[in-house]
């Protein structure tokens, strides 16, 4: 589901592990790793940061009756067409989290809902119980800004890859997906902070630990990842290392 690869970086593997430690990954003092930054400057890693450029659904200036399906420009009507919509004319639809990988909360769209959120930007659904639209955030204004939108090799599902503006669980958990069935057939309780997330992020994760490990923990045997954080110019290397490696394999693709 990765979205369409960046272009190629004209910066050499020397100068990409000097804009790492610019932003703060080799930087001296205790300043944790800012693995967002690191990713961000990797080459092909978030192939897609920006937002397609908007897409006018609306043919000419006419305006449609509350409640019915807009009139649309030709291209983005044969599109909605091509959908396999249900027999309630619905389909599937799934937001995730551009930056992270996350799930962010399922819903379903009809014609309409998609057009919308293609015009709009702005993750919108069908809701079966009110049988009208609703935009995520009309409400709480915790939008899903949407980046770019993907069908599956099906066209019955549909999912909206977008950033959002704050918590997208009316609990006000970052995802609506937090329950863990391993955890519940342990008998463990929900835990409403736990993020659904890349390995990157869940990576980050344990080296923010570390780190507050050397300051609370003191002395010990340090461990691999301790022994970065504590030596800046091992940390650069690892990095020039890392980075080399993947202006490498995005060159080869």
């Amino acid at each position: 589901m990765a979205a369409a690869p960046a272009s190629a970086p004209t910066h050499s593997p020397a100068s990409s592990s000097s804009s790492a430690c610019r932003a703060g990954i080799c930087s001296g003092g205790t300043t944790r790793p800012n693995l967002h930054s690191a990713a961000a400057s990797a080459p092909g890693w978030r192939r897609r940061r920006e937002p397609y450029p908007a897409v006018s659904v609306a043919a000419g200036s006419a305006q449609s009756a509350p409640g019915a399906v807009p009139v649309v420009d030709p291209k983005v009507d044969v599109l909605l067409d091509s959908v396999k919509w249900d027999s309630k004319g619905l389909a599937v639809a799934i937001a995730q989290n551009v930056d992270t990988g996350a799930i962010l909360m399922q819903g379903f769209a009809n014609k309409e809902a998609l057009a919308k959120t293609i015009s709009t930007r702005k993750a919108t659904f069908f809701s079966r119980s009110r049988s009208s639209l609703w935009t995520k955030g009309e409400t709480s204004m915790n939008f899903i800004n949407v980046h770019d939108i993907f069908l599956d090799c099906d066209r019955d599902s549909i999912i909206y890859l977008g950033k959002p503006d704050g918590p997208t669980c009316h609990t006000g958990a970052e995802t609506c997906y937090y329950t863990s069935v391993y955890d519940a057939l342990q008998s463990s309780k929900p835990n409403e902070g736990r993020q659904v997330v890349t390995t990157l992020y869940s990576l980050e994760d344990t080296i923010s630990r570390r780190q507050e490990e050397i300051v609370t923990e003191g002395g010990g045997k340090p461990s691999w990842t301790k022994k970065l954080l504590l030596d800046n110019q091992l940390l650069c290397s690892k990095i020039r290392a890392l980075m080399s490696v993947l202006l490498f394999l995005h060159i080869i693709q």
